[in-house]
């Protein structure tokens, strides 16, 4: 298939790629999400996310909202793509669906946030603003702890981050940002429950995996525990501590585990 920008190319990654440079041309913040982002971040590990057996199955980006409708005529119009209208269970959650009907791919555009078990917001203080092709690494890494019912999938992405990347206190390309991770968590208990409870998961995970040796094990373990001993020496706001107080008797996230979960579920 082909459109005013060119054939859709077989290759996901440079499928993204492509999308997201033609989009930026436009003046159109679109940054790549998923297990490619990860693989953009950690390009050098590429071949053992593969040998750990992370395929990879699809396309997603965020951007914000007020760009929508230039995005949908983007993927419409030039990029060759159908759109699907939002159905009434997709009309609250952002997002618009655009299909490759040759190469039965989906692509899914996700604006101003991403809300699963909790809320990922970009719009607030433009952090797709911040980096490119992708979300930042802080948001990554969110992206994944997010989900109560974490996965192996999950996790293994997770460790090709930390193997690439220590834990810092700043923006730094090099580095996930802590600082803001845990500034973030420290004023939601619920997410800051969920995402420590996954740091935990994580780290008792790394030892079994059988594709990485043991001082690779050794740094990523350090490296979550870094992040984990940020997240838990910030300072925690008010609505916090009355939260925390509570703990788990209440509900404390969404009931929807995955980005697989949210499109299986279109």
């Amino acid at each position: 298939m082909t459109g005013k920008f060119g054939p859709i190319l077989d290759d996901f990654m440079q499928e993204a790629l492509r999308i997201e440079k033609t989009a930026a041309t436009l003046g159109i913040p679109l940054r790549i999400i998923g297990c490619l982002a990860f693989r953009l971040k950690s390009p050098e590990f590429t071949d053992l996310h593969i040998k750990m057996g992370r395929e990879v199955t699809d396309i997603d980006f965020v951007s914000y909202y007020n760009h929508r409708q230039k995005l949908i005529n983007l993927f419409r119009d030039d990029l060759g793509y159908y759109w699907v209208p939002p159905s009434f269970a997709r009309a609250s959650t952002l997002r618009d669906l655009f299909i490759d009907k040759v190469r039965d791919r989906k692509i899914d555009v996700f604006y101003d946030h991403l809300e699963f078990c909790h809320k990922i917001d970009f719009k607030k203080k433009k952090r797709l603003d911040i980096d490119s092709p992708t979300i930042p690494l802080a948001e990554l890494f969110l992206e994944k702890t997010q989900i109560v019912e974490i996965n192996a999938k999950d996790l293994k992405d997770l460790i090709i981050t930390f193997l690439a990347h220590d834990v810092r206190e700043d923006e730094s390309d090099q580095g996930i940002n802590g600082k803001y991770i845990a500034k973030l968590l420290s004023d939601d208990w619920g997410f800051y429950y969920t995402v420590t409870e996954n740091l935990k998961k994580f780290i008792e995970f790394v030892p079994k995996v059988k594709e990485i040796d043991q001082d690779q094990k050794d740094l990523v373990i350090s490296r979550a525990k870094k992040l984990y001993k940020l997240i838990e020496d910030a300072p925690k706001t008010g609505g916090w501590k009355r939260r925390a107080k509570v703990g788990t008797k209440q509900r404390w996230y969404k009931f929807v585990h995955s980005m697989e979960g949210t499109r299986n579920a279109k």
